[in-house]
C-alpha cells in the first residue's frame, strides 16, 4: 500500500505555486460573506469601545502608565515616574488566594447523581468524578489554567476558552503474522492506526482572538450571540497537515496553494497584543525563509442561521477552509447547539456583555496613588540637589552644577552674582496621609488586606480581634469574586468535560484506571465503564465556597464540625 509523501518538497509540488488570479479563486459564497461581515462587524466595535481599555488594563498590570499618561511624554522625561504596583499587588493576592481555595482540596470537583436512588447514576458519578480527576491531574494542567484564566478575568474583563477533544491518528505499516488455510503461515505487511494524540483540552483564548456580537446577553455571551468567532494563529506546516488529512470530526479542508495560505500571515500590529508582550517584538510575526514555520490567522466561525449552527474553518475572512457542517456533527458534544466556548468573568455589571475588570475598578486611584508618589519624590529631589539659578552669559562651569558631586567645586567669576541657589521647603506629612488614604480606598474597593491598611488603622491594628475584624471584609471580597468566577467559567468548562467524556473518551487504560479507582466491581458488580454508564445525568459542583480562603476559618468549622459529631455520637439519635 503505497503512503503519502508528506516532506516539504511533495508539499511544494502539491500546494506550491504562484497565488491563484481573481478568475481562478473560488466564488465568495453566502457563508464566507456571513464570516467576514460578523468578522468586521465585532472587530470594528471593540476597536472603537473595548481596544484601548484592554490596552491600559494591561500596561497597569504590567506596572506601566497608560498610554495617555503624562509620565510617558518627553516633557517628563527627567521627571519622577515611578508607577507604584497596586494593580499588580491585588491580582497577585487573588491568585495565590484562588490556588488556596481551588487546590487545598485533593477532590478537584464534586459529582452527584440526579437521583440518588438510582443504582446506575451512583455508578456514573462515581466513575465519572474518577475520569474528571485523572484528566484534570495527569492531562490537562489545570492549575495553569484556572489560575491563567482568573488573571484574565481580573485583568481585562473576560476569560474565554475552548473545550474541544484534541484527536490525531498516524497510519502506518506493520508486519503481522497471518494464518491461512491454504498458504500457511506467513509474514505480511498491514496498513494499522497509531494514536498520537486523543485527549481532552481546554485551551484559554486572548481577548483580542474571540469575537462575539455586542449585543449578546451579558451572562450568556455564547448561547445568545448570533455568531462567535475564534482567531487561531497556526503554523503553516499544520495547515498543510489538515489540508493533507480530515481531523475526527471528519472536517475536510480545501487545499490551497502555498502562496495562499502565505497570504494570510499575521502582518497586521496589534497593539493590545503588543501591549500583552510588553512591547517586544511580536512572535507571531516572525517570518523565515522556511515558509512552514511562519504563523498564518485561521478562523473557526460558529454561524447561527435557520435555528441551527453551523461551524467551518476560513484563512482569516478571505478563504473558505472547509465546507459549513452542522455543530452537533463537527463536535458531537455539543448537543444543544451551543459552540464549545465558555466566556466568564469576575466583576458582575448588569446589562453589559463586558464588564470592567479588576484594575479597571481601581484604575482613576492607582493613577491618583502614582501622582502623589511622584510629586512627593521630586520634592525630595529637590531637597536633596538643589536647583540653581545662572546668569547668561557668565563664565559658570555648568557642567559641575549638573553632577553636584558632594565636596565638589565649581568655577565662577563672582562668586555673588552669577550663581543663586534656589531652596525648596520640605514635603509635609499630608503627602503620606493622603498616600495612606488613597491605599485604603483602592484596598477597600478591590478587596485587597494590605499592610497599608493596617497601618492606617490606628486602633485597630493593636488588637488581634482588630486585626481579624479587617482582614473579613477584604477575605469576603475575595470569595465574592472568586465565586463570580467559579459560576461564570469555571463549572460551566467542567460540565462541558463531563460531556466530552461522554461523548469522546475510548482510551481503554484510561477507562480501566478510572474503574479501578471508582471501585465499581466491588460496589456495583460492573468489571467496565460503558457508553451508557457515562451518559447519565448528574449534577457537577465546585468545593468553594465562602469561608474557604481563610486557614483560620476552615480549621475554627471544621473543629465545630467534628464537636457536634462527637456530640452526637455519644448521645445517640
Amino acid at each position: 500500500m503505497a503512503t503519502l509523501d508528506v516532506s516539504p518538497a511533495s508539499r511544494e509540488g502539491l500546494y506550491g505555486g504562484a497565488a491563484p488570479t481573481s478568475t481562478q479563486e473560488e466564488t465568495q459564497g453566502p457563508w464566507l460573506k456571513l464570516a467576514k461581515d460578523a468578522f468586521s462587524r465585532s472587530t470594528t466595535y471593540f476597536d472603537n469601545n473595548y481596544k484601548q481599555r484592554w490596552e491600559d488594563d494591561l500596561r497597569m498590570f504590567q506596572s506601566k502608565h497608560p498610554r495617555d499618561s503624562k509620565y510617558i511624554s518627553d516633557n517628563y522625561k527627567y521627571r519622577s515616574r515611578i508607577f507604584r504596583p497596586k494593580s499588580r499587588s491585588v491580582i497577585r493576592k487573588n491568585e495565590a488566594t484562588a490556588a488556596l481555595a481551588f487546590f487545598s482540596n485533593p477532590d478537584v470537583v464534586s459529582i452527584d447523581p440526579q437521583n440518588s436512588d438510582d443504582r446506575m447514576q451512583v455508578a456514573s458519578s462515581i466513575a465519572m468524578k474518577e475520569l474528571l480527576q485523572y484528566r484534570l491531574t495527569k492531562t490537562i494542567p489545570w492549575f495553569l489554567t484556572v489560575i491563567g484564566g482568573f488573571q484574565d478575568a481580573m485583568t481585562v474583563g473576560l476569560v474565554a476558552s475552548m473545550q474541544i477533544w484534541r484527536y490525531k491518528a498516524k497510519e502506518e505499516m506493520q508486519t503481522r503474522t497471518v494464518e491461512h488455510p491454504e498458504l500457511g503461515v506467513f509474514q505480511m505487511e498491514v496498513p494499522t492506526q497509531r494514536i498520537v494524540e486523543d485527549e481532552p483540552r481546554v485551551e484559554l483564548i486572548p481577548v483580542e482572538n474571540i469575537r462575539f456580537d455586542p449585543a449578546a446577553h451579558w451572562y450568556d455571551i455564547v448561547g445568545t450571540s448570533p455568531y462567535m468567532i475564534v482567531q487561531m494563529p497556526m503554523y503553516v506546516n499544520d495547515v498543510l497537515d489538515n489540508m493533507e488529512s480530515p481531523d475526527r470530526s471528519g472536517a475536510t479542508w480545501k487545499p490551497l496553494p502555498k502562496a495562499t495560505i502565505l497570504q494570510a500571515r499575521v502582518s497586521a500590529f496589534d497593539s493590545l497584543r503588543q501591549a500583552r508582550n510588553d512591547n517586544r517584538e511580536d512572535a507571531e510575526q516572525v517570518t523565515s525563509e522556511v515558509n512552514e514555520f511562519d504563523v498564518v490567522m485561521v478562523h473557526l466561525n460558529f454561524i447561527k442561521t435557520g435555528g441551527e449552527t453551523y461551524a467551518y474553518y476560513t484563512l482569516k475572512d478571505t478563504h473558505i477552509l472547509s465546507e459549513p457542517m452542522l455543530l452537533s456533527e463537527m463536535f458531537l458534544h455539543c448537543k444543544s447547539g451551543r459552540p464549545p466556548l465558555q466566556i466568564g468573568f469576575c466583576v458582575i455589571e448588569t446589562h453589559k456583555a463586558v464588564p470592567t475588570s479588576l484594575i479597571g475598578l481601581g484604575s482613576e486611584l492607582q493613577k491618583e496613588a502614582n501622582e502623589v508618589a511622584n510629586q512627593r519624590l521630586d520634592n525630595v529631589k529637590y531637597v536633596l540637589n538643589k536647583r540653581s539659578m545662572v546668569r547668561r552669559g557668565a563664565n559658570v562651569d555648568i557642567e559641575s552644577l549638573l553632577r553636584n558631586v558632594p565636596g565638589g567645586v565649581t568655577m565662577v567669576n563672582d562668586v555673588e552674582r552669577d550663581v543663586r541657589e534656589v531652596s525648596w521647603p520640605d514635603v509635609t506629612s499630608s503627602s503620606y496621609q493622603e498616600q495612606d488614604r488613597i491605599n485604603v480606598d483602592f484596598d477597600e474597593l478591590l478587596g485587597n488586606f494590605a499592610q497599608g491598611s493596617v497601618m492606617t488603622n490606628r486602633k485597630l491594628n493593636e488588637t488581634v480581634g482588630g486585626m481579624r475584624i479587617m482582614a473579613q471584609g477584604a477575605n469576603m471580597l475575595t470569595e465574592y469574586t472568586i465565586r463570580i468566577f467559579v459560576e461564570t467559567w469555571v463549572e460551566p468548562v467542567l460540565r462541558e468535560l463531563i460531556r466530552m467524556e461522554a461523548a469522546y473518551e475510548t482510551d481503554e487504560v484510561v477507562l480501566a484506571t478510572a474503574a479501578e479507582r471508582a471501585q465499581l466491581f466491588q460496589r456495583f458488580g460492573m468489571n467496565q465503564i460503558t457508553d451508557s454508564l457515562l451518559r447519565q445525568d448528574l449534577t457537577l459542583s465546585v468545593s468553594v465556597g465562602m469561608g474557604a480562603t481563610d486557614p483560620s476559618q476552615r480549621t475554627e468549622s471544621f473543629l465545630k464540625a467534628m464537636g457536634a459529631y462527637s456530640k452526637m455520637a455519644v448521645e445517640g439519635p
